[in-house]
């Protein structure tokens, strides 16, 4: 199996039940025998659950997050001989979500910033566009693209920066290169060996994630929101502390929030220690 179809699968394993934030709620669901795994969104959970946001009532067992959907689309344009450039993703991404487009789920802050700007420039509205610099998960998705379609790291930052100009995007794209291009063989070697090269403002995070006795524990220091800065950690440990592809997906669905935009890194980051398996990928709508 390949990268694209582990990120893809690990993303759309979680969607049923992302963005539920009561963990107990998700624990008693599983500890009753539910896989928690691949649901589809049931309104009567996201009640029970109180903290939580049904933000895709519509969606189908094996559909994934608008992110996904960006990493979906973008993967396709290059399959297709698009180009690998801001303009491109850029228009790529409105062409989808704008209004009347094809896309008719979930459309994060920063995508309505993006159809605002598009919006101001083809009316040629004579006003200021608004300054995106959002620090959620969508700045790893070129990265994940460029990986599979062998581009370059500087090159998909340049995409990331539609949406961000945090450089620490750019760092974790080395990070995360130490462990794609690993050999597979030992993975806490080589989580503890990527860590080196993050921000060091992000080391006591990421240190506490590999030598946490479990994922909650961290959470102690972050929490299960899609911002980098909690994300990462709980990234990191849950791959840390799973043993297949298929454990780290239910942990990462069990600790809540943000978890299908986490899936995606998630299967990312495990596919050299163990691809997502053909029952799974058969599962995702790609």
């Amino acid at each position: 199996m390949n990268l694209y179809q582990s990120a893809m699968s690990a993303n759309a394993a979680s969607l049923g039940l992302n963005w539920i934030y009561n963990i107990p709620y998700l624990e008693k669901l599983e500890k009753k025998g539910e896989d928690l795994l691949f649901q589809k969104a049931d309104p009567a959970k996201f009640k029970r659950a109180r903290k939580a946001v049904n933000a895709y009532p519509n969606m189908d067992v094996g559909d994934v997050s608008l992110q996904g959907e960006i990493l979906k689309w973008l993967h396709e344009h290059l399959n297709n001989g698009g180009e690998f450039t801001p303009e491109a993703y850029r228009k790529l991404i409105y062409q989808h979500i704008k209004p009347g487009g094809p896309y008719e789920g979930w459309v994060e802050t920063y995508g309505k910033q993006l159809i605002y700007n598009q919006l101001q420039t083809s009316l040629e509205v004579d006003q200021s566009p608004i300054e995106i610099n959002n620090e959620d998960l969508i700045g790893f998705i070129p990265y994940i693209a460029a990986k599979i379609h062998d581009k370059t790291n500087d090159d998909a930052f340049e995409l990331a920066k539609v949406f961000t100009s945090n450089t620490d995007y750019r760092a974790f794209y080395d990070v995360f290169d130490v462990i794609l291009e690993s050999d597979g063989k030992n993975k806490a070697d080589t989580l503890k060996n990527a860590i080196q090269h993050a921000p060091k403002h992000y080391g006591f995070k990421l240190a506490s994630a590999l030598n946490s006795q479990t994922p909650k524990d961290v959470l102690k220091i972050v929490d299960t929101s899609c911002a980098i800065g909690y994300a990462l950690p709980l990234i990191f440990t849950i791959v840390h502390h799973a043993s297949s592809f298929e454990e780290a997906c239910r942990i990462n669905t069990r600790t809540g929030g943000a978890s299908s935009d986490r899936g995606t890194l998630i299967g990312a980051l495990m596919h050299p220690f163990d691809p997502a398996p053909k029952h799974v990928t058969d599962t995702v709508n790609l």
